[in-house]
């Protein structure tokens, strides 16, 4: 909060990979200073180890990892794990990758699938999509379904669940899935929230509403997280299936409205172009 009891709003700044932890750092201790303090990083003899795994499967570690490690590679303070409720410490990871060759671990990253992340009672895993060239790889699952475009926008989307979590309203939630609607004639899908088929079609739809109200999308949202924040509020739409929306402000009146409108994109959208912008 500020002097006269506002909302001190973050920033996600947008660079590159090199400073990407600098970036994280300073975004997140804007709205949590003490965090940083619960930051321990993973040590050398830690990160020889992992790289020497890599080796063995003809991979180098990528750039974005290398650089967590280093910072917060034993502990993020809650950053993933808090979020996903999963280990990510990479004393976990190397327990899982140093064991017999024949482990499930080792089976995925023979097929270019880095486990990071792990979940022991939901069976939940995360992996890095390998190769020989990319230093910021794509973030998905075992099901190699599309989690984040990058280890970096996976990161500071993170980061803007905890910013979400400095807001008085939050959590709002609207759900809504293109088959449970009827079609309409394809000359109506301009103005119909619930067109589009694909992961493609739906965001372009999200796309075009955010451009004609003038809201402007975080640089961190990907192909199916459309991500737009101010002092005022904070969203995310997933259109991975369907349209979810993720909503979170300090007024009371802002949240009010928005649970009427949030059901029809076109009228969230207007709402909101006139509310802090």
């Amino acid at each position: 909060m500020d002097a006269e009891g506002g909302f001190e709003m973050a920033e996600f700044l947008e660079g590159t990979l090199d400073t990407m932890m600098e970036r994280l750092c300073n975004s997140i201790s804007g709205f949590d200073p003490e965090w940083v303090t619960r930051c321990v990083p993973a040590t050398e003899e830690q990160i020889r180890q992992l790289q020497d795994i890599l080796v063995e499967y003809n991979y180098t570690m990528p750039a974005a990892y290398l650089y967590y490690l280093k910072r917060m590679g034993q502990d993020d303070g809650d950053l993933l794990e808090k979020e996903d409720g999963c280990e990510v410490d990479i004393g976990m990871v190397l327990e899982l990758l140093s064991g017999r060759k024949d482990s499930s671990a080792r089976k995925d990253l023979k097929n270019g699938l880095f486990l990071f992340s792990d979940n022991y009672w939901t069976q939940t895993r995360l992996y890095m999509k390998l190769s020989a060239v990319d230093d910021n790889p794509m973030v998905t699952n075992i099901q190699n379904t599309y989690i984040a475009e990058s280890f970096e926008k996976y990161l500071f989307r993170k980061a803007f669940y905890m910013y979400k979590g400095e807001f008085t309203y939050r959590g709002l939630t609207s759900d809504s899935v293109c088959k449970r609607h009827k079609k309409k004639k394809i000359e109506d899908c301009r103005t119909c929230p619930y067109c589009g088929d694909t992961v493609e079609e739906r965001m372009d739809f999200i796309h075009q509403m955010a451009e004609t109200y003038g809201l402007k999308k975080a640089w961190f949202s990907d192909q199916s997280h459309f991500i737009c924040y101010n002092a005022s509020y904070a969203f995310e739409i997933n259109v991975y299936r369907g349209y979810s929306v993720d909503f979170s402000c300090n007024d009371d009146k802002l949240w009010t409205q928005v649970r009427y409108s949030l059901g029809l994109f076109p009228e969230f959208f207007a709402y909101l172009s006139s509310y802090g912008n």
